[in-house]
């Protein structure tokens, strides 16, 4: 099964296949510095992720006109493929000086499309529910970078050294959930806090072997109830915007949150907040 962490980057490096969009230049400022190493022809974009690999291929193509050259690079010490995105002439020496007035800029989208490329070039994230907790990370070796990107988070970052590397990171849902809305990923979010409600009730009911009997029933009752999430909640005890979205959600199970937001005739991210509410409920409920 592939890490929570691949999958958020996939889907970042799905959107920007999607077409140019204005603050692309920013990302690819943001995905250089987690993982490229400059020398004096070019630069070379390492990376585990072909889906990255092929996006950093696009950017450079899109934003300056540069072909740029993807191959196999080295496997690293788990047997695991890695991929070199080299690009060389004088176009990329002197995209160099225009990808540090992206990076400088403070404009919003700015700011969240480099957060965006540094996470696809040096963030993790810990699947939810799993027995670490939640944990949120940038690594790297450069104590700037990551002070950069702490700066730029709207969720609060602590900055440490660790084995010879810097790493911000966070360890909190709404640390984790913050980070991952701003820099667009809704539907990771949804499907962060879905998680995180499952692994709880997993979690409990892996505990009820060490209750008595009678503790043991109660708690295997309330574990079900949790894995039913949405189902768990009482249509007629909701709002009506929220009643309207349960049943679209139970009646759509498989819908992606772009598909609900048109079914329901909203806005993807008032479909994104009603969810979330919804979801926060069935949480308490269980």
């Amino acid at each position: 099964m592939p890490s929570f962490a691949s999958e958020v980057r996939r889907e970042l490096a799905a959107e920007t296949a999607a077409g140019p969009r204005p603050n692309d230049r920013a990302e690819l400022a943001g995905l250089l510095d987690a993982a490229g190493s400059w020398d004096v022809e070019g630069v070379t974009f390492r990376t585990q992720s072909a889906a990255v690999a092929r996006s950093v291929v696009r950017l450079w193509r899109s934003e300056f006109g540069l072909e740029s050259r993807l191959s196999p690079s080295e496997t690293d010490r788990f047997g695991r493929a890695r991929y070199a995105v080299r690009t060389e002439g004088n176009g990329a020496i002197q995209a160099a000086e225009e990808l540090a007035f992206a990076r400088a800029s403070r404009a919003t989208g700015n700011r969240t499309a480099y957060l965006r490329g540094a996470f696809q070039g040096a963030g993790s994230i810990s699947r939810p529910g799993s027995r670490g907790g939640h944990h949120l990370e940038f690594v790297h070796r450069d104590e700037g970078f990551v002070r950069r990107v702490a700066e730029l988070s709207r969720a609060p970052l602590r900055v440490v050294r660790r084995r010879g590397r810097w790493v911000a990171y966070t360890k909190s849902a709404d640390g984790v959930t913050t980070l991952l809305s701003q820099m667009g990923l809704h539907d990771a979010v949804l499907e962060y806090e879905a998680r995180a409600v499952l692994g709880e009730a997993k979690a409990n009911a892996n505990r009820i072997t060490n209750f008595d009997a009678a503790n043991a029933g109660r708690t295997a009752t309330a574990a079900a109830r949790q894995q039913q999430v949405l189902e768990a909640l009482d249509p007629r005890k909701l709002p009506p915007a929220l009643r309207e979205m349960l049943e679209l959600r139970l009646e759509h199970p498989d819908a992606s949150l772009t598909e609900l937001a048109r079914l329901g005739d909203l806005s993807k991210s008032a479909a994104n907040h009603r969810l979330r509410r919804l979801v926060s409920l069935s949480a308490r409920s269980g």
